[in-house]
């Protein structure tokens, strides 16, 4: 089950803004019609959007020497959702320009240009429901398009409906958005087939998104005793859910390498277990990455269910380690995204080594576990454990076959222990008196990030987004780094109070986050994202 592991929809672009290889990358394709992330207000859309008036704009043409127009697409645009019949679509005068297309990832740059056109709207009022904009990114005439971006948003500026394409994407791939050659009928025929991919691509967003909604209601998480959660006693069920989701016990791979799995009673004697008991047997051959899932299934193995571990700090495993020196890691798969139609489970994960001999109980608290970046478009709200979809376990390169064997998967609570973080990995350096060495270093710092006139805000900004970008690659240590450079730099900056407050919850550390969550919306200006994590931090809190 490859997809389960699939791609980087966040892809990072090269200086040259190219798609680079990635780490757990594959050569299939989702798909799904581009990547939309959760917005609270895309149950208000679907329920207008067949008698909205939608405002279509000029679209955005991003290059590497700036931002141009085609109100050619535009009409192409309203001709096309007036053909599908999906809305009333009018022609919008406004242009917005972006700017040169920079070297970053396609995530950061989605999410900075929708907050960018998003700002445009709150000018003078107008008479449309919802505003669309499309964004082509293509950086020179003679490479091919890599990127959709859809933007829409309603009458305040919110974020109703948008979402991304590219070459992870089958729809997009099956385009080939190259210009046969540079003359100008090329590219103006380029532009027409990906605008027309475009809208393609929105019609299928509505009519997936559609289909979804009935599962938007929670019918909440069962709630589990301390002890022994899986133990392999009961076989191994799987099956499919209503979207075709492999579901119950799955295996994966990267594609060349190798792994099965089986219950057995012939495993080497466990010291705790009774003689005829099951132990999970792990089969690998890996010259990149595989292992299992265990998703939670109900008893006819055809829907997903979901536990609430949030009464437990820790868990723990016995493995059968055979001291080969393998990377091995567990992920805990927490939650989706409402109404989903994929496997897009939030994995926080743990990595160790197979460094012993024989049985070993292996055992993990819940706040040691970092985020892991799987490319299936998982949110990004942190640890909650309310709504838990399963866990995993797996192993990269084994130089050959090897065998392991696998134990009660058990929930615990012990006592929390105070984690000892240097200095510089705590909020606001800890306020801890700095040693003469430390502030001179701060001192150097402050003044090589404002050479040249610049002012120690603009710098705290760019220091800041570099530690939300380790952050959403999951390197909590170098994000936490930058926030507090930034801070450094500018007290005030917000994002970098922000990021206090997510590390701060991902280090299960509530209530300091909820503090740095309203130290951040008081540094203005509002932020409905922000405004939002502030509230389930709050609602954690009260559970």
């Amino acid at each position: 089950m490859r997809s389960l592991f699939g791609f980087l929809c966040v892809c990072a672009l090269g200086t040259v803004l190219s798609l680079p290889a990635l780490a757990h990358e594959s050569d299939d394709k989702l798909g799904d019609p581009g990547f939309r992330p959760y917005s609270d207000h895309a149950s208000a859309f679907l329920n207008a959007v067949d008698t909205a008036t939608i405002a279509v704009y000029p679209t955005l043409i991003r290059r590497a020497d700036g931002t141009s127009h085609s109100v050619e697409s535009q009409k192409q645009i309203v001709a096309l959702i007036r053909q599908k019949e999906m809305a009333a679509p009018v022609a919008g005068s406004s242009r917005v320009d972006l700017g040169r297309l920079e070297p970053t990832s396609q995530w950061g740059l989605f999410l900075n240009d929708m907050q960018r056109i998003a700002e445009t709207l709150k000018g003078p009022a107008s008479d449309a429901d919802y505003h669309l904009f499309m964004e082509l990114l293509w950086p020179f005439n003679d490479q091919p398009i890599f990127g959709i971006h859809c933007y829409v948003f309603d009458r305040q500026g919110q974020n109703a409906f948008s979402f991304l394409l590219n070459s992870h994407h089958q729809l997009f791939a099956d385009a080939s958005l190259i210009a046969r050659s540079t003359s100008q009928a090329a590219r103006d025929r380029l532009v027409k087939e990906a605008t027309d991919v475009g809208v393609t691509a929105f019609e299928a967003q509505v009519e997936q998104a559609r289909k979804t909604v009935p599962r938007a209601a929670d019918t909440g998480s069962t709630r589990v005793k301390a002890g022994v959660f899986d133990d392999f006693e009961s076989g191994l069920p799987s099956g499919k859910d209503e979207f075709g989701i492999p579901i119950g016990f799955v295996t994966f791979t990267d594609g060349s390498s190798a792994v099965s799995i089986s219950t057995t009673t012939t495993h080497p004697p466990l010291s705790n277990k009774a003689a005829g008991k099951n132990a999970l047997k792990l089969d690998f051959d890996v010259t990149g990455w595989a292992g299992f899932l265990h998703i939670f299934e109900n008893d006819t193995v055809d829907q997903w269910t979901t536990y609430d571990w949030t009464d437990f700090n820790q868990f723990s495993f016995w493995l059968y380690g055979r001291n080969s020196g393998n990377s091995l890691f567990v992920h805990i798969l927490d939650n989706r995204k409402p109404s989903s139609t994929v496997d897009d489970a939030e994995r926080y994960g743990y990595d160790f080594t197979d460094d012993f001999s024989g049985w070993k109980q292996v055992i993990i608290r819940f706040d040691d576990l970092r985020r892991k970046e799987v490319g299936n478009g998982a949110p990004v709200d942190g640890l909650g454990l309310s709504d838990v979809h399963g866990w995993a376990f797996g192993t990269t390169n084994t130089g050959g076959p090897i065998t392991y064997y696998l134990d009660n998967f058990e929930l615990r609570n012990a006592p929390a222990c105070s984690a000892d973080y240097p200095i510089n990995e705590l909020p606001m350096y800890g306020h801890i008196q700095k040693t003469a060495d430390q502030k001179r270093a701060d001192t150097r710092y402050i003044k090589y990030m404002t050479e040249g006139g610049r002012s120690r805000e603009a710098a705290a900004d760019s220091a800041a987004r570099v530690g939300w970008n380790m952050f959403y690659r999951g390197d909590c240590s170098t994000a936490i780094k930058r926030f507090n450079q930034a801070w450094l730099l500018d007290p005030k900056n917000q994002l970098a109070l922000w990021g206090f407050a997510v590390i701060s919850m991902d280090r299960a550390q509530v209530e300091e986050a909820i503090r740095y969550y309203r130290m951040a919306l008081e540094s203005g200006p509002e932020d409905p994202s922000l405004r939002r994590d502030y509230e389930n931090a709050l609602k954690r809190l009260e559970h």
